[in-house]
């Protein structure tokens, strides 16, 4: 079996907080690299495959691409909202999930670059009575090597009834239950890890995780689309989620709120194809954080996990770059290939963790195909 799809499958089964198309179609933005019959050949295909996925029924979302950095398809497919019946667009909002972990990896090297922390301290230094928190380090958590267990194996359920929780309190749902392995040992995907990184964050900026996020990340980049689920309600073109979309029989299942708190800094964040491909430009291209930065965090580590991404090398060699997401209703992935400079971003609002799995794989196969041409 492919190791991408066995990894991202393990992914989808995890941040999916319970996690685990379409509609009419729309086409807002379709950028073209320019006039060559190279660009045009690349698009037509990818617009061929996209289509062919939305006509059989199997897609709701967006879908960017990029070559270069520079966007060659940027389309909407089905709806938002089908009760209203309002179409998707490249300015929808979806909920990112687990992509969130790319922001919090980076806001830990941020704090590093700035002498406020470094990777390799315990996190008994910044949570001094965590159980054997001497002997697990940031970097364990960044590379999910803590063998702290998640946490969403310790509450019932994630969707919304009314209750928040405060960092302490997400904490407390795992912080006395025993470690599956000693850390460093082995590798363990689990979402506390990513908990406790926005804890630290906190202790050591003295600001909330929201806050510092939004001070250090997206308000730099006018990052206006992207946010955290806990302020969604009044956002405008959010899209609901949805168990499953059966647009041939005029059906679906919308997918309960989740409760956004208990996301925090594993999956908390919402967000847009085009804002975040100007979250990957600014990144990749060290506006954020400096290339030693961006070695560390792509340096693949047990499992083929850096920090907040996955890094594995395709057929021909290619250093490639992704990471999936899950919540109630939504489904998220990212891909980018450091060696050919292309990048794709899916975003959905359904629970289709191996259709998204297929479309990444079949955008991957084009995209190098055209590389390679």
């Amino acid at each position: 079996m492919n190791i991408k799809k066995i990894i991202i499958n393990m992914i989808a089964l995890i941040i999916t907080f319970s996690i685990l198309l379409t509609g009419c179609t729309t086409n807002h933005r379709i950028n073209l690299l320019g006039s060559t019959s190279s660009n045009n050949d690349i698009q037509s295909k990818v617009l061929r495959y996209m289509d062919n996925y939305y006509k059989k029924n199997e897609f709701s979302g967006t879908v960017l691409i990029t070559q270069d950095d520079e966007i060659i398809l940027n389309k909407g497919y089905g709806k938002a909202n089908y009760n209203k019946n309002i179409i998707n667009k490249p300015q929808t909002v979806f909920e990112i999930a687990s992509l969130t972990k790319q922001f919090t990896a980076t806001a830990i090297l941020m704090l590093q670059e700035n002498k406020l922390l470094s990777v390799q301290d315990s996190i008994s230094k910044y949570i001094p009575d965590y159980p054997n928190g001497d002997n697990i380090t940031i970097y364990n958590l960044l590379t999910h090597t803590s063998g702290i267990p998640d946490y969403l194996d310790y509450i019932a359920s994630v969707e919304s009834e009314g209750s928040t929780y405060t960092p302490e309190e997400l904490v407390e749902f795992f912080k006395n239950e025993p470690t599956n392995f000693s850390p460093g040992t082995s590798f363990d995907y689990s979402n506390s890890n990513y908990t406790l990184l926005g804890y630290i964050i906190e202790k050591v900026s003295n600001m909330s995780y929201e806050n510092y996020i939004e001070k250090n990340i997206l308000a730099p980049l006018n990052l206006s689309n992207t946010g955290f689920i806990n302020n969604k309600s009044n956002v405008k073109d959010s899209s609901i989620g949805y168990y499953f979309i059966n647009k041939k029989l005029i059906r679906q299942a919308e997918a309960p709120e989740t409760e956004a708190l208990l996301s925090y800094s594993a999956g908390e964040i919402y967000s847009t194809s085009e804002d975040l491909n100007k979250w990957e430009n600014a990144l990749f291209n060290e506006k954020l954080i400096s290339k030693e930065s961006l070695d560390e965090m792509f340096t693949p580590y047990l499992n083929n996990y850096g920090y907040g991404w996955f890094i594995t090398e395709n057929n021909d060699g290619d250093k490639v770059v992704f990471h999936s997401g899950n919540l109630p209703g939504y489904t998220s992935y990212v891909e980018r290939n450091i060696d050919k400079n292309y990048e794709f971003i899916i975003l959905c609002n359904e629970n289709i963790d191996d259709g998204i799995n297929g479309i990444s794989m079949g955008l991957s196969e084009i995209l190098d195909n055209n590389a390679n041409e």
